[in-house]
């Protein structure tokens, strides 16, 4: 990508991460209808596991912040790689992980309230973006594989994608993770602070 700029890229992808967009919205709304409520079932009650951890009392709050710093960044940047790495796989693990998140998304909202869009806001303006940037990318890479042999440049096409998720998508979920770990401590420490004080 030395004679594309960054910009340039991304309105060559522009009508993917549209359709990306589109479809994240109908996953939302799929799982927001209780829609294959057993299918994200599983996926939250692994999350509501991990945020079982934070009630640990013998554990500090920084100690908290940077475990769950670490899970969300590497989690979320594997996701984003994945995406994007396995899209000359016919797009099929970038479809499927905009359909799961985005239903958990909608899930989530139906199972305890829509305060949950409000919730995900600070974190999601950084992290959906990456998101939604890698799976088209992966999209790109699909499409790239149905090409005539001859007009086919899987190679190119994937180093320009790789090059996109290094300069923007990973400094994207970087701060996404810094905000969602210091929103998820600073909020229960805070709850529980509130508790304290009213039982008293």
């Amino acid at each position: 990508m030395s004679s594309e700029t960054l910009g340039e890229y991304l309105r060559s992808i522009r009508f993917y991460i549209a359709f990306m967009a589109v479809f994240f919205l109908f996953s939302i709304a799929v799982g927001y209808t209780g829609m294959f409520n057993s299918f994200f079932e599983n996926p939250s009650k692994f999350l509501k596991k991990i945020s079982s951890f934070i009630d640990m009392p013998h554990i500090s709050p920084w100690t908290v912040f940077l475990l769950f710093f670490a899970l969300i960044f590497l989690n979320n940047t594997l996701t984003c790689f994945l995406a994007i790495f396995t899209g000359p796989l016919i797009g099929i693990f970038p479809i499927f992980s905009v359909f799961l998140n985005g239903g958990l998304i909608g899930w989530f909202a139906r199972e305890y309230d829509e305060f949950v869009f409000i919730l995900i806001l600070p974190h999601g303006v950084f992290e959906i973006p990456a998101f939604l940037i890698s799976t088209a990318i992966g999209l790109r890479l699909a499409r790239e594989v149905f090409k005539p042999a001859d007009e086919r440049e899987l190679k190119v096409e994937l180093g320009r994608g790789l090059y996109v998720f290094v300069r923007l998508i990973v400094p994207l979920l970087l701060i996404a993770a810094l905000i969602e770990s210091s929103h998820i401590v600073i909020s229960y420490y805070v709850s529980t602070i509130i508790g304290n004080m009213s039982a008293s």
